[in-house]
């Protein structure tokens, strides 16, 4: 399995994981979008660092491999 569709696993899991959470708990609508921002905020964070790290390792690859 890639780490591209490993993470995409992870993110639909963690989405529907969330979803589930805020309809169950009782909020008002206003906490509710505060909720879902912070969340959404935060998912954007961690693709974001997953991404660069992704970036920095096939850059290390692709120097190791020309200096080969």
């Amino acid at each position: 399995m890639t780490d591209m569709k490993k993470l995409f696993i992870f993110a639909a899991g963690a989405a529907v994981g969330a979803a589930v959470a805020l309809l169950l708990a009782p909020k008002s609508g206003e906490e509710m979008r505060e909720e879902l921002k912070d969340l959404a905020q935060d998912a954007t964070k961690r693709a974001q660092d997953y991404c660069a790290q992704v970036k920095k390792d096939l850059e290390a690859a692709v120097a190791a491999e020309k200096e080969a």
